[in-house]
């Protein structure tokens, strides 16, 4: 097992003493008699908000506009993480961050794991044997999220799980139906104009169901809190000049500054509109939901290629 940082120890703790304080100085709270869900993801959150509603209370870890591959987990967070019944995580190596918690305080046994019966690809980085998390970027794989948040619900949940299967067959439904849209919408790209760079190497799963085609990204793995080379910046400008790349696309939890910057080295816009990909929007924004988050990511990169 990994030596735990101290500051994660710390926070635990924190939590553990926050926990105490609150039982010594005032009564037990009443328990409601829902089940106890956290999910990690917005992504994960939304479809578990949906589909338990009332049946359910909801811890999500993540916010959006975060980014979804670092989390420092607060006092608060930790405790719910203890409290919960069950801890649905988006999983396909995404939640490397939650690990040190659940061996400190426990858990594993309630992780239900999001990304099974996902056909996961791997990163486009050179040598890089990593999975690529993103998966919820097509409509067929949000589909098996959204079954599989469903199952997690439903079984741990019994008395709840007619409410819960009926309110998954609505969002299946809605996702049946973004997939064709984006279908459309990609399809009235003309195939030449097809060529995507991004921030960083998260629209994969989109481009392979879609028909897009990958030239590149100015962060070449899934980390980007780490500087890319210059080298590689400059190849990059290259490569969108002799592919005739006319758009690049930046993403909400992402910092557009380097993107900014090649597209005035190589000639290519910066295309109106953000991609979601890390995160969903905030309630009412249009892209707070899986099928929205998907129409949304289609238009903006069919209106900046046609």
């Amino acid at each position: 097992m990994r030596p735990v940082p101290l500051q994660r120890w710390l926070g635990v703790v924190s939590a553990a003493g926050l926990l105490l304080a609150a039982a010594a100085c005032s009564p037990p709270a009443a328990d409601s008699g829902k089940l106890r869900v956290v999910a990690t993801t917005t992504q994960v959150g939304q479809v578990a908000a949906e589909l338990g509603g009332g049946d359910i209370e909801l811890t999500t870890l993540l916010t959006p506009g975060a980014e979804a591959h670092e989390l420092e987990i607060t006092p608060a967070q930790a405790a719910a993480i203890e409290d919960a019944d069950v801890i649905l995580v988006s999983g396909a190596g995404l939640e490397t961050w939650l690990q040190d918690t659940l061996e400190t305080i426990g858990g594993s046994e309630k992780v239900r794991d999001m990304s099974k019966g996902v056909h996961l690809r791997r990163t486009d980085e050179p040598g890089s044997q990593e999975t690529d998390p993103h998966y919820w970027l097509s409509a067929p794989n949000a589909e098996v999220m959204v079954r599989n948040v469903r199952d997690a619900l439903a079984a741990a949940a019994p008395d709840a799980s007619d409410a819960i299967r009926s309110r998954a067959d609505v969002y299946l439904a809605r996702l049946d139906d973004a997939d064709t849209r984006v279908r459309e919408l990609i399809g009235e790209v003309p195939e030449a104009n097809r060529a995507i760079v991004t921030n960083h190497d998260a629209l994969g799963y989109f481009i392979d169901t879609y028909g897009l085609r990958f030239v590149g990204s100015i962060f070449s793995s899934l980390d980007v809190s780490a500087e890319p080379d210059p080298k590689q910046l400059a190849e990059l400008a290259e490569t969108i000049r002799a592919n005739h790349v006319t758009a690049i696309f930046s993403e909400s939890a992402v910092n557009p500054r380097l993107a900014k910057a090649i597209a005035q080295e190589s000639g290519a816009q910066i295309a109106e509109g953000v991609l979601y990909t890390d995160s969903l929007g905030l309630p009412g924004s249009g892209v707070e939901t899986l099928d929205g988050m998907l129409i949304h990511d289609a238009t903006v990169i069919h209106d900046a290629l046609t």
